[in-house]
């Protein structure tokens, strides 16, 4: 496990504001001193075992609590740095934005289709909306019989428990992004 004297700094402070403590009465529950505590908050001074071991106590929490890098709170990435799911011998690409995650019940994904190039949808199961926003070129959707053509800068929003055929018109690719929302 790496850990870094700016982590360790980040993690100390977010377990005292979270609890609303000040760094006087952060001392006396962890029996280290509030100069110390300082230090290490403003990641001047890396912490001995000893003192992490001291502080994880009187807090309550994981050693490693103290340790880990907190999760990434910004990240910015190209919609095409994943490897490409495709279809239709490739004129139908599409790349994972966003996984699911039960939490937020919402995938995300970017697609390519190819002038000319038809992908069929299979319908899902329960209550899956899907929302198509495009970006670029032009797009008709077909669903349960009837048809939809979304131009560049307008979105579509369907329920997709019936097929849906997507199909790039006009002689620019198509690209957007795909939300598919599960409600329970």
């Amino acid at each position: 496990m790496e850990q870094s004297i700016e982590s360790i700094a980040a993690n100390l402070r977010c377990h005292r504001e979270t609890r609303g403590l000040s760094l006087d009465q952060l001392a006396e529950l962890t029996g280290v001193s509030k100069s110390m505590l300082r230090q290490i908050e403003t990641g001047n001074s890396s912490p001995t075992i000893a003192t992490l071991w001291k502080i994880a106590n009187g807090l309550r929490v994981s050693f490693t609590s103290l340790l880990c890098k907190q999760p990434i709170q910004a990240e910015v990435k190209s919609f095409r740095e994943e490897t490409p799911l495709t279809a239709e011998g490739e004129h139908y690409r599409l790349f994972p934005l966003i996984p699911f995650d039960p939490q937020q019940s919402f995938e995300s994904y970017y697609f390519e289709i190819d002038p000319g190039t038809q992908f069929h949808g299979e319908p899902h199961k329960g209550r899956v909306y899907e929302y198509i926003f495009l970006i670029k070129g032009k797009l008709q959707l077909s669903l349960d019989g009837k048809v939809y053509v979304i131009n560049e800068g307008e979105f579509l929003k369907f329920e997709a428990n019936c097929p849906h055929d997507y199909e790039c018109l006009g002689d620019q690719t198509a690209t957007a992004i795909m939300q598919v929302s599960y409600l329970s």
